[in-house]
């Protein structure tokens, strides 16, 4: 480039010569650079427009079908036979809808790696005939023929997340029942397999299907979230149950392979090792079964129970009623911590709470509690209960004095043998 002045008063000319090539380059590469990054924002929007649009359709319907059922219910209280089928779709569609939720925010700690693993010992059988029960009358009703293979099992018990696991299974054998025409085939199979480690295990899951199948393009995209094939556009679902799989998968140090060809079906092969374990350790961490006597074990016991929300404050009431305790709730933090202060030495056995609450939350609650100048302020169990139930809420409630996590919605038997562990301790 030329630059060039001329002042004729003084008859001078001045040429200035300068060379912006680089300059122009660099210009350039950087507009490139700008117009990927908004392509790639572009299509990452239009990727989660896409997907909160199936959210929307996909949470509406489970909840359209709670609402539903539960008006039908009330308009026919005098006919227990239909009130039962009402009830049984209601708890039917509350677990999809809580799938779908959990599937949301499991795919948020996967993406920023903060999921935990938790380790108890493991029955193989047991955790697979809790499979085989889940997912046999999904089976029945679609009108597909589904089989469990077990074979060459010499090792039954192991060190795992039982929940994961389960999670793992019952999304892809969830998506062969979605793939899967009436009159189709699922297999389930699970043998062990050699390792080279004394001390580990390793099984081999395998989930077959005689299903639709998929394209070698769409494979490529498999385990990416927001991703969903056009062609099954219209299958419930949130599109994030194999980039959570994966992820699982992953977490455990584990293999997943996959094969598949349109219109022929598609098979997963799932390795994955563990930790030996025996019956005796499995046996000792079993949740006991309800019976008459350990229905009413809690007798003599009083909670305070400290929740905001009426309803989940109710279901608690009504389990520890059933189990035989008495309780007193509050709604708040603060009226918690006034009512400690009030009540004798030893009235609560255990206190219940909830973190996000009005006034006062249940980390400040508990903080209050436990600097209070009494004796039992330090000793009382106080277990949290809410629907916060990521690892860093989880880590949040002990810091702040609490001595154990319950995440909601309730599991009965899991909230019951944890108030025993914790009375046990005291």
């Amino acid at each position: 480039m030329v630059l060039t002045a001329i002042d004729f008063r003084l008859k001078r000319i001045c040429m200035v010569r300068s060379d912006i090539t680089a300059m122009l380059a660099a210009e350039r590469k950087e507009k490139e650079r700008l117009e990927k990054a908004l392509s790639e924002a572009k299509e990452a929007n239009r990727a989660k427009s896409d997907f909160l649009s199936s959210m929307s359709h996909d949470i509406r319907t489970p909840m359209n079908a709670i609402m539903g059922m539960t008006t039908l219910a009330l308009k026919n209280m005098d006919n227990q036979e239909k009130v039962r089928d009402y009830l049984k779709k209601i708890s039917v569609s509350s677990h999809h809808l809580l799938s779908l939720i959990n599937d949301i925010l499991d795919m948020t700690q996967l993406d920023y790696a903060r999921m935990k693993l938790d380790e108890s010992c493991i029955c193989l059988e047991e955790l697979l005939n809790h499979l085989s029960s889940i997912m046999s009358p999904h089976a029945q009703y679609t009108g597909i023929n589904f089989q469990m293979e077990i074979k060459n099992i010499q090792h039954p018990y192991f060190i795992g997340d039982a929940l994961r696991l389960k999670q793992i299974f019952i999304n892809l054998l969830s998506n062969a029942f979605k793939f899967t025409m009436e009159g189709g085939n699922v297999w389930f199979r699970a043998e062990e397999i050699p390792t080279s480690e004394a001390e580990k295990i390793r099984y081999r899951f395998v989930v077959q299907d005689t299903g639709i199948g998929m394209s070698e393009a769409f494979m490529e995209n498999l385990f990416e979230p927001f991703v969903r094939d056009k062609k099954v556009a219209k299958v419930e679902g949130t599109g994030l149950g194999l980039s959570i799989t994966k992820g699982l998968i992953n977490l455990m140090d584990g293999q997943l392979r996959v094969e598949s060809k349109q219109k022929e079906g598609t098979t997963f092969y799932i390795e994955l090792e563990f930790r030996k374990a025996d019956k005796r350790t499995a046996e000792s961490e079993a949740i006991p079964k309800e019976t008459e006597e350990t229905a009413q074990n809690l007798k003599g016991c009083h909670f305070l129970i400290v929740e905001d929300n009426e309803i989940n404050s109710e279901i608690l009431g009504e389990l520890l009623q059933m189990w035989g305790a008495e309780f007193t709730v509050k709604r708040d933090g603060l009226q918690a911590v006034e009512e400690f202060k009030r009540a004798k030495p030893g009235t609560y056995d255990m206190i219940f709470m909830d973190v996000q609450m009005p006034v006062m939350n249940g980390y400040e609650a508990t903080k209050a509690i436990r600097s209070l100048s009494r004796p039992d302020a330090k000793e009382i169990t106080i277990l949290a209960m809410t629907a916060n139930a990521f690892a860093e809420d989880i880590q949040a409630a002990l810091e702040s004095g609490m001595n154990e996590h319950v995440a909601k919605p309730l599991d009965a038997g899991l909230l019951h043998k944890t108030i025993s562990k914790l009375l046990k301790k005291r």
